[in-house]
């Protein structure tokens, strides 16, 4: 209905201008106030220009409080392209800017960066510095979700520049303090503190209680990291004083009295935190845990373990039971609508087929998240299983190693290093085994497992759609976390299909299978990938397949 009022919005008249005129005046100063004016509004009743004002109202909140999503990625294309016919370049840019941030939202980065990237050449061409600032914050915050704290840092750096630039000393003094948070994340923390000292001088020259409050947080974790806990402490105690949300400070607090073995001050500062939140309740029974195993309590530690592992399981469930929520209330408001004497029989017989609906979107829903939870059990045994041989081997490397050194050839410490040896060729082979083993027990395998069997005669088009792409290159990062970085080191230069095929074909399908998938003849196969070998600048020892040389390298 939203879709069709935006697309026939000259019919309708401007819902609502006044009031919207009134969210974008209290926003500056009170932010929760408009949203909640903001929240009020039926966006059914908005023509386009008004429906675009909305979502840039929304973003904008968003933009300023933490507690406010953005709107949609398909609400902010359609405020993009009728600020691009309608408005200004000004609010054009602004309007690119929110379309961002959706994206980022969602997941989808590599959009995201992009679009920023646009952003900022134009805002550049512009002199828009406050608008270079932003949009270099929001990619120096995706390098980061992408753990490049290098570019992370660089970009945060630029931010701060631009910030000063702009004149902008709010966000300028929140730059300083995230490139200290950036360096502090690179254990660099004699220059972490340097620049959030900066950020606490400049933060003294204007009142903002949040920034403060903020600035006064770094400080506690910079001092906690230096082992400086007595600073920490003394920080801690003043961000808590000086806060209107004190539950943040009593976890900081009661993880720096666990960190330091003061164990009934961390009980004190969790009996200040209310339980009527679940997750409150999930972390406090966490922080109890831990400090029930630190004091040998092990059967009130497992008691903990037991309570906030129900809780996150209460959680995981919310979002489904508010859609059953959200059913139920749609058909209570139908039947009301439809209720009266002549269709009395017709209307039992929609309740016994929503009736027989729920049951069966029930059952299917217990099958499918009992099958989920069995499988992502399965994985995490594999995981830990790959985790404790990967350190056993380790352990054995070093300490082979270790006697290497020692040796003085006798026969008794020759025989237990050719032991040892014979253990290390075990496990490696194990290991291998584990991670073969995690990769085709994965959806995505089973997916192209069950396409690559469909067998269609003369197909000449990929059965893997691009999500599916997305899919096998995350689950080959996954399974061989070092992949991206060994393919790129041999050939900087590989493009994003050659990429993709490595990641498909660390999948070990046959010729034929591959074929099927990427809908080609398998002489083709051998071809990419005798193509992806030449890239890699790859010669094989003799009797060894392409296959089995990259996943011994990494």
């Amino acid at each position: 209905m939203i879709i069709a009022t935006i697309l026939g919005g000259c019919n309708n008249h401007p819902a609502s201008p006044t009031l919207l005129n009134k969210v974008e005046n209290l926003m500056p100063a009170q932010p929760d106030s408009a949203y909640a004016l903001l929240a009020s509004i039926d966006t059914d009743t908005l023509n386009a220009e008004s429906f675009a004002h909305w979502c840039m109202l929304k973003a904008e909140l968003s933009h300023r409080t933490s507690h406010v999503s953005v709107p949609s990625i398909e609400y902010m294309e359609k405020t993009f392209d009728w600020y691009k016919k309608k408005g200004t370049e000004k609010e054009c840019l602004k309007a690119g800017f929110y379309l961002g941030m959706a994206h980022a939202h969602e997941g989808e980065s590599d959009k995201a960066m992009n679009i920023y990237a646009r952003i900022y050449t134009i805002a550049e061409k512009r002199h828009d510095f406050q608008l270079m600032g932003y949009t270099c914050s929001y990619m120096a915050d995706l390098y980061a979700r992408q753990d490049y704290p290098s570019l992370s840092l660089r970009k945060t750096k630029e931010a701060a520049v631009w910030f000063q630039k702009a004149n902008n000393k709010r966000s300028y003094v929140c730059a300083l303090r995230d490139i200290c948070r950036r360096y502090a994340y690179m254990d660099s923390l004699s220059l972490a503190l340097t620049y959030l000292q900066r950020a606490d001088s400049l933060c003294q020259t204007f009142n903002d209680i949040n920034v403060y409050h903020s600035i006064l947080n770094a400080y506690g974790n910079i001092y906690q990291m230096q082992g400086e806990y007595e600073l920490a402490e003394k920080y801690f105690y003043q961000t808590l004083n000086n806060s209107a949300n004190p539950i943040p400070d009593y976890f900081a607090l009661s993880h720096l009295y666990i960190e330091t073995n003061q164990l009934q001050k961390a009980k004190e500062m969790l009996q200040k935190i209310p339980m009527k939140e679940s997750i409150n309740r999930y972390a406090v029974y966490s922080d109890l845990y831990e400090i029930a195993k630190l004091e040998g309590k092990f059967e009130q530690a497992l008691n903990y373990l037991e309570q906030y592992t129900e809780i996150n399981d209460s959680l995981s469930i919310a979002s489904n039971e508010s859609k059953i929520l959200e059913i139920e209330n749609r058909y209570k408001h139908q039947k009301l609508m439809t209720e009266n004497a002549e269709l009395r029989l017709k209307q039992t017989g929609y309740l016994l087929a929503f009736a027989v609906c729920l049951i069966v979107v029930l059952i299917v829903l217990w099958i499918y998240f009992g099958y989920r939870k069995r499988t992502e059990k399965k994985l995490l045994l594999q995981q830990a299983d790959l985790r404790d041989t990967r350190n056993r081997l380790l352990e054995l490397s070093i300490e082979m190693e270790r006697k290497n050194a020692l040796l003085k050839h006798s026969e008794e410490e020759e025989k237990s290093l050719e032991r040892m040896r014979k253990e290390m060729e075990t496990l490696t082979v194990r290991y291998r085994t584990l991670r073969k083993n995690m990769l085709e027990s994965s959806p995505v395998y089973k997916k192209l497992h069950q396409l690559a069997k469909q067998k269609k005669p003369q197909n000449t088009r990929t059965l893997i759609s691009e999500e599916l792409w997305e899919q096998i290159k995350q689950q080959a990062q996954k399974v061989y976390p070092g992949l991206r970085r060994y393919v790129i080191d041999r050939c900087p230069d590989l493009s994003e299909s050659e990429w993709a095929y490595c990641c498909l074909y660390l999948f070990g399908f046959d010729t034929n299978d591959e074929a099927s998938l990427l809908g080609i003849n398998p002489t083709s196969v051998r071809t990419k990938t005798l193509r992806l070998r030449s890239r890699l600048n790859i010669d094989l020892p003799a009797q060894m397949s392409l296959y089995e040389y990259i996943t011994m390298q990494i």
